[in-house]
Formats: C-alpha cells, structure tokens, sequence
C-alpha cells in the first residue's frame, strides 16, 4: 500500500468515527478537524523520518581489555561484572583501572567496557592525554598499530600496554534504515551540526553501518565539552562540503600565545594520585632513597621498562593495592598525600580488619 493510500484510508477511518460519536452525542463537535489531523500525524510518524537529527553519546575515557591482561589485572579465570548496557551493543563493567603514564600521573577509576576483545586498547580525550604526559593519535577504534603506551594498574598485577592507547576520531553509529534515508554509506565520512550558545561544527565525522546499530553520534569529552552538549542532546547531520577547507598551519614563535606549563595544567586537573613509587608495585614495599629509578631500570623486562626515563627525584607516591595487604596487616595503613590506596584495597583491607589511618597533608 503506498503512503497516498494509507493517509486516505486513515482520514475515512477516523470521520468515519467522528461522525458516529456525532449521531451518538446528537451534536457537532466544531473542533472535529483537529483529531483527524492528530490522528494522520500518528499513523506517518511511523512511516519514515523527516528529520536528521541523531541523538549523540559522550564517550568518557574507557579501557577494553583481552583475556591475558584481564588475568593478570584481576587474577586467573576473573570474570567482569556487568554494571550497565550501553545504547549501542557493550555493556559497562563495575571493575575499574587506574591509568598511569610516563610522568607519573595517574588517572583512577578508568571504566572497563564488555565484552572482551582480541586486544587491550584504551581511549582518552587529549585532556586526558595531557595528564598522563603521553601523545595519543586519533584513530578509528581497532587501529592501534604503533599508538601511544600506558601502565595498567588491577587490584592483582599491572600491565604494561606498549600501545593501544589511541584518541577514537570522531565517529558516528547508523541503523541500515537510517543510512539509508541520509543515503550514507559505511565508512562515509559527514559533517554534524550542533546548536545552542557553544554551537559549532563537527566536520570528519566517520560513519559506521550496521543493522544492529542504534544511530548515535559518538564524541570525547573535550569535543563535548567545547559544544556544550551532554548525552542525550540532537545533532544535524549537514553538508559543509561548501565551506573551504582549512589546512593544519602553525603561528610562528613571533605570534604564538604563551601555553600553559603542563605541571601546572596537570596540578589543577589531576586528582594527587600519583603513582612516584614503583617499588610498590615490584616488590610491595617503599622505595629508599634513590632506589626508583633502578627498579625502573631492572622492571625493564617486566613490562614497566617505559618508565626509565623518569628522575628518582619524581618518585614520592606509594601505591597500596590488594596484592600489598599483607604487609600491612600488623601496622596498619596510613594513608597520606604520598599514599594512594586503591579503593579495592580499601574494601578488602576493612573486611580484614586491617586499621587504616588518614593522616591530615
């Protein structure tokens, strides 16, 4: 049946009724059009779209784990725990890492998401990137040949990630229903509108087809943040193929504002989670003075050899996991601004009765 049709056979059905429920009521309603018009809305919104918004999605830093390092982070055989489902096929897990990078900050509480792929890689938005002191490429997910490294941190072991950490390029989810309306193919590349006091244009946004896809539109916080939109808000997809392209150029140092120092922007932003003692991680215990960077030097083998750039002098945080416990069972724990006590650890430590002390900085 085509649409001409089914709008015909609506409107009759629809007078049809207005028209008993008159010789029912014994008189005219003098507002009668105004359901049959309702009513023929109703039915066409079914129909097809008429619109091209798409909804978009912030997409927070986040870790996708395979199985080797999933052992070696949570222990043999560890399964992850189901939090939530996302909108598009995945799901948030409960367990959670902490990220650190070459200048030894630390970024806690990084989600995992399921299910487990093939390999580990870790997406961060250039904020991100800059406190950990690492230079992530912006790739399309899957693609991480050559990209940038980073320390993972479990409540059972750490891992090395020698690359796997990129920053996911702009991306877009499209059901085949909708990539078919905008006429949009996979991989096409579109540019995304948004409105409102920040409003801006997204351009080389990627487009990603699948059946079982919900048509979403997928940016990092720094991209959600500079157009002020949030989960939930509409985008446009729009043609900007009119405005000239603008190649990457550089100001000469003559003309170039003064930056931020990155100590400073990483001491605002960075919560003081620090991870300045590797030693903890190695052998359980403090580092002594001067100890840091030749345990930096022998963990070379085991995964932890990027970190030998950094001067001992760096080294003043004690990182206090679940594998640490022990060593603390008759002392206790004193937590202070040169202790970081995992929030695993934390829970395990007061179910076993072990005293944890937080000292005033």
């Amino acid at each position: 049946m085509d649409t001409e049709q089914l709008i015909r056979d609506v409107v009759k059905s629809v007078m049809d009724k207005l028209k008993r429920d008159r010789q029912a009521a014994g008189a005219a309603s003098p507002s009668g059009s105004a359901p049959v018009l309702s009513a023929v809305r109703g039915d066409l919104s079914q129909l097809k779209r008429t619109d091209k918004k798409i909804v978009c999605g912030i997409s927070v830093r986040h870790i996708h784990l395979c199985s080797e390092h999933l052992d070696i982070l949570f222990g043999k055989g560890y399964t992850l725990n189901v939090l939530r489902d996302l909108y598009n096929p995945g799901y948030a897990c409960k367990e959670a890492l902490t990220l650190v990078g070459p200048k030894l900050n630390a970024i806690q509480n990084v989600r995992i998401l399921g299910p487990l792929r093939n390999k580990t890689q870790v997406e961060l938005a250039k904020t991100d990137c800059i406190i950990l002191g690492i230079d992530a490429p912006v790739r399309p997910s899957g693609e991480t040949s050559g990209s940038a490294s980073v320390v993972l941190i479990g409540p059972k072991g750490a891992v090395y990630l020698n690359e796997g950490v990129i920053r996911a390029n702009r991306h877009m989810h499209l059901s085949g229903e909708d990539a078919d309306f905008f006429g949009i193919k996979d991989n096409q590349v579109v540019d995304v509108r948004v409105g409102g006091p920040k409003g801006l244009t997204f351009n080389n946004v990627q487009v990603r087809v699948a059946p079982y896809f919900k048509s979403e539109l997928h940016v990092d916080t720094d991209d959600g943040n500079a157009a002020d939109i949030v989960n939930g808000t509409m985008v446009e997809i729009v043609d900007a193929s009119c405005v000239s392209p603008i190649s990457v150029t550089m100001a000469d140092k003559d003309h170039t504002p003064p930056s931020i120092p990155d100590g400073s922007f990483s001491g605002e932003m960075a919560d003081t989670n620090l991870l300045g003692n590797i030693c903890a991680l190695s052998t359980g215990q403090p580092c002594r003075k001067g100890q840091t960077a030749a345990t930096l030097q022998a963990s070379a083998g085991g995964g932890l050899g990027a970190f030998t750039m950094v001067a001992a002098s760096a080294a003043k945080k004690i990182v206090i996991t679940m594998e640490n416990l022990d060593n603390y069972a008759q002392t206790g724990i004193e937590v202070s601004s040169n202790v970081i006590l995992s929030p695993l650890a934390r829970d395990e430590a007061v179910a076993r009765g072990i005293k944890i002390t937080y000292l005033s900085k």
